[in-house]
């Protein structure tokens, strides 16, 4: 990707139970759990996984 290219993308600031993440110029759309815990994990200072955790409230 070119370093002088930009890129658009709409997203939705409305709604929390969604999360965005940038990679390689694409936009990666991620659903959250209604309960639980995402991680970001990173390797070499850009994203390589997104690890979710979902657990049921009683």
């Amino acid at each position: 990707m070119s370093e002088d290219r930009k890129y658009i993308a709409e997203i939705d600031l409305m709604n929390n139970k969604k999360m965005y993440v940038v990679k390689d110029g694409q936009l990666i759309e991620h659903d959250l759990p209604d309960y639980g815990e995402t991680l970001v994990i990173t390797l070499g200072g850009k994203v390589d996984r997104l690890e979710t955790k979902t657990k049921r409230k009683v």
